[in-house]
């Protein structure tokens, strides 16, 4: 038989307990949220419920543990995908789904998301001198030019539209936002 680590079999114990102690538990995906907003989010709702994150196989096994307590909560395993964690309250679900709305906030746009949004740029100044990030901004589609010694985006544009998914082969600008060519994925 394998040796399995001891500090595996305390995490299991307490995702355990974490279940079988509150009345809704749900599954959810954390991937792609970046740690601040991930802390944020925890910090926001810490006092009415808890946000427990674990490797996968620990999760699963929690579950398996967690069935012999709570008829059915085995059930969630099929939920247990990409980057899972654990999320437990004794409040109503729709209230703490209200909670976590609250503590949302914008994070940079990533390759291979799905754009909640429209990802537009806006006609005008912009704080930049002249330099390569013109062509730059042009390469990503954006209609920029300089004028009186600053670049400017002449017209507003749409990069991605909401739904659609962000292209992988994106790039990063100096202005911080994720800008990718026109062939999306």
């Amino acid at each position: 038989m394998a040796h399995v680590a001891q500090w595996k079999h305390g995490e299991v114990a307490e995702i355990t307990s974490l279940m079988t102690h509150h009345k809704i538990i749900g599954i959810v995906d954390i991937g792609g949220i970046p740690a601040p907003q991930l802390q944020k989010m925890r910090g926001g709702i810490r006092a009415k419920a808890q946000i427990r994150s674990a490797k996968n196989t620990l999760i699963l096994k929690a579950l398996d543990e967690a069935e012999k307590n709570v008829q059915g909560i085995s059930a969630l395993k099929n939920e247990v995908t990409g980057q899972a964690a654990v999320i437990a309250t004794d409040m109503n679900p729709f209230a703490l789904f209200q909670e976590i709305k609250k503590t949302r906030t914008n994070a940079p746009a990533k390759g291979g998301e799905t754009a909640a949004y429209d990802i537009e740029v806006h006609a005008g100044d912009t704080p930049f001198k002249p330099g390569p990030i013109v062509g730059e901004l042009q390469k990503a589609g954006i209609p920029a030019a300089i004028s009186e010694g600053k670049v400017i985006i002449k017209n507003d544009k749409v990069l991605v539209e909401a739904g659609q998914k962000i292209s992988r082969t994106s790039r990063r600008c100096s202005l911080g936002l994720i800008f990718s060519p026109l062939n999306w994925d």
